[in-house]
């Protein structure tokens, strides 16, 4: 099985007391082009100052955020009968996060665990590791699932935050409406239409963790039309082992892009966006030796590049009918010292929503997608056969029926068919109770799944080695079954949403899952080839459940201060079938906290300048490996920001992150070691003109 390894000291990268000062003394200068920049920015900016922009949006306001995500419509957020959040502009401006999983931490009830500088862990409802593969990830409705692992690269994912509309998170099953592995929950990125990114827009940031600068231009295309196009250069310093020294997991990334939105006749828009990036991400990866057969983490850079172009037409025919069609097509390309992959995916969806009666809200579609993987491996690990073509096709349907004028009740589901495990059905309903204007209770039961990977049907990897008696040691390899069938997620679910008077507002969820066919890995014997050889296979022979409580809530102290927070408590039961052994294909059973809480303050201290902190804490984790459980102790993470706006088009931020210690673990990884977050700065300057 895979082996757990805490980060320790490298002998090939010493690093002495002179030396860490030496580190110091160049972060520091790396600083001072950046304060001289922001001193001449701002004295211009100063002696033509304008009000400052000091758009605060009230709980009612809030409350009636538009999402789109829960129902694939407009809707209000208080409306919605799911566990949902919407991360706002202003939200995503004063968190002081500069990606995309650090901004995600605000969110309640998500998990977000850094692995090392580049990748993370993120989760909902459990089964956390480093893709996740629970959990359906979308940015402007393009997936990025990866299907070689079943998750997400987030090394490979960045977008410019300030063409960010909002950030929507369904924490729980989505697969009626999104299809399969929306089983614990949907991120749903949606960036702002051309039209409302006009002009330019620079930032730069420099820390001793960062640095970075974004330009972004937007103008008018004819009368009926708006663009805007950036360019993004960043780079990360590594973190921490244990005793001080690097890591070696720095990174650094190239990204351009473009978005355009058109609008020929008053019914129509159409959209076509694309972007590309290349990103040089340092990792110590397990490697397995052919010549020694013996296994270590090694020092390596992965490449991966990618690009991707996304073409939308939506016809709104009036208010109660309207029809979208949406295609795009994706390559990623990952290249490092085990393996290089390519994946090629072209999508393409048809929606059409219309009102069947005065009660009866009716919303169908269908869609085909074609996935191209490639991966030229090594003896660590492979697939056979090495290209592979995977083709999937869906249609949905959901009808919002009116039962009376406070109850709504929700049927859908949704059939797939792919050339792995055949037709996939997934339903789901749903019943809410609008019991006054300002409270909404609704319950959901929902069946969704969880398609194998290729890795879990083809893989061919040698990952350890393991004593034998009699033998000495045996090499332990992974073989991929093309037998594994689909995971079965069966949601029970309760919640309520609601305001109490103008100052307070409480978001509650709580939910029974129970899982069916989970992949686990399976020992099946020992064989010589030539070498001896300890096979796993995958198989479904895992189920159990999960439930838990989510409660969120907003508290407006003064016009001028708010604060909310959150808590989540998560059980885990997961246990072997006859015959398993109880061991998860991919993850821990412990990788997820049992307890997650969050609080955060946003003060306007004054016109122009605000000051806002973030709390968060984390229960211990746990993972299992030849040598027993590894834990990861629990932790609080501290985290403030004080921005000032000297004008309307000027912001200066200064952020400090984990400053309660000077570095700790968040998560263990399986295929790269794990490093620990040191406490950071960072100065942040954006100009819009």
């Amino acid at each position: 099985m895979f082996q757990h390894h805490r980060p320790g000291p490298s002998a090939s990268q010493p690093r002495s007391r002179a030396e860490s000062s030496l580190r110091a003394r160049q972060r520091a200068w790396r600083l001072r082009p950046l304060v001289m920049a922001m001193a001449c920015l701002l004295s211009e900016a100063a002696l033509a100052a304008q009000p400052p922009d000091t758009t605060w949006l009230s709980l009612e306001e809030l409350m009636s955020i538009e999402v789109s995500s829960a129902a694939k419509r407009p809707q209000r957020l208080a409306e919605a009968s799911t566990a949902i959040y919407a991360i706002g502009r202003e939200e995503i401006r004063r968190s002081g996060a500069t990606n995309i999983p650090d901004l995600l931490r605000t969110v309640p009830g998500v998990h977000v665990a850094q692995i090392d500088a580049s990748r993370y862990a993120i989760s909902i409802r459990g089964f956390s590791n480093r893709y996740s593969g629970k959990l359906l990830v979308l940015q402007d409705g393009r997936s990025l699932y990866n299907p070689l692992f079943s998750g997400t690269y987030w090394e490979a994912q960045d977008v410019v935050l300030e063409d960010v509309e909002r950030i929507e998170v369904i924490r729980g099953s989505g697969g009626t409406l999104w299809g399969a592995n929306a089983v614990n929950g949907v991120i749903n990125i949606i960036t702002r239409n051309a039209r409302d990114s006009q002009g330019t827009f620079v930032e730069a940031k420099g820390g001793s963790l960062e640095s970075g600068v974004v330009l972004r231009h937007g103008g008018e295309l004819g009368e009926d039309g708006h663009f805007r196009a950036y360019a993004k250069l960043d780079k990360h310093d590594p973190l921490e082992t244990p005793t001080g020294q690097d890591a070696h997991d720095a990174w650094d990334q190239k990204r351009a892009g473009f978005r355009v939105d058109l609008t020929p006749r008053p019914a129509d828009t159409v959209t076509i966006q694309g972007d590309a990036y290349e990103t040089d991400a340092q990792q110590r990866s397990l490697f397995m030796s052919p010549t020694t057969l013996t296994s270590s983490f090694v020092p390596d850079t992965a490449r991966l590049s990618g690009a991707n172009l996304l073409a939308r037409w939506q016809h709104q025919d009036n208010d109660q009918a309207n029809w979208q069609l949406q295609a795009f097509v994706d390559h990623t390309q990952v290249d490092d010292a085990t393996q290089k992959q390519h994946v090629d995916t072209f999508d393409i969806e048809w929606q059409h929503r219309l009102k069947l009666s005065t009660s009866q809200d009716l919303t169908w579609g269908l869609g085909y997608r074609n996935v191209r993987v490639a991966l030229d491996g090594s003896f660590t690990v492979n697939i056979a056969p090495p290209q592979q073509s995977l083709s999937i096709y869906t249609g949905f349907v959901q009808d919002e029926i009116r039962l009376r004028d406070d109850l709504l009740l929700t049927l859908g589901t949704k059939l797939e068919h792919n050339d792995d495990t055949g037709y996939e059905v997934q339903p789901s309903a749903r019943l809410q109770w609008r019991a006054t204007p300002t409270d909404n209770f609704w319950a959901a039961v929902s069946r969704s799944v969880q398609t194998p990977s290729v890795a879990a049907t083809s893989t061919f990897a040698h990952v350890g080695a393991q004593p034998v008696p009699m033998l000495g040691s045996a090499v332990v390899g992974v073989r991929g079954n093309p037998d594994v069938r689909s995971e079965v997620m069966l949601s029970r679910e309760i919640g309520y949403r609601g305001q109490f008077g103008p100052d307070v507002s409480l978001d509650l969820a709580a939910f029974y899952n129970t899982y069916d066919r989970l992949v686990s890995r399976e020992m099946s014997g020992l064989s010589f080839a030539p070498y001896p050889l300890i096979t796993m296979g995958f198989d479904n022979l895992m189920e159990g459940k999960t439930y838990g409580i989510e409660l969120a809530g907003n508290w407006q102290l003064s016009p001028a201060w708010r604060m909310h927070g959150s808590y989540s408590w998560l059980k885990m039961d997961l246990r072997a079938k006859p015959g398993g052994q109880g061991v998860l294909g991919f993850g821990a059973a412990g990788s997820s906290p049992e307890h997650m809480l969050q609080l955060h303050s946003l003060h306007k201290v004054s016109h122009n300048l605000e000051l806002d902190a973030a709390l968060y804490f984390s229960s211990q984790l746990s993972f299992t490996s030849q040598a027993g459980t590894v834990p990861v102790e629990k932790s609080t993470r501290f985290d403030l920001r004080l921005g000032w706006q000297p004008s309307r088009n000027v912001e200066v931020n200064l952020i400090g992150r984990n400053l309660l210690d000077k570095r700790r673990a968040e998560f263990i990884g399986e295929d790269v070691t794990s490093s620990e977050v040191p406490r950071s700065l960072l100065l942040q300057a954006k100009w819009k003109f």
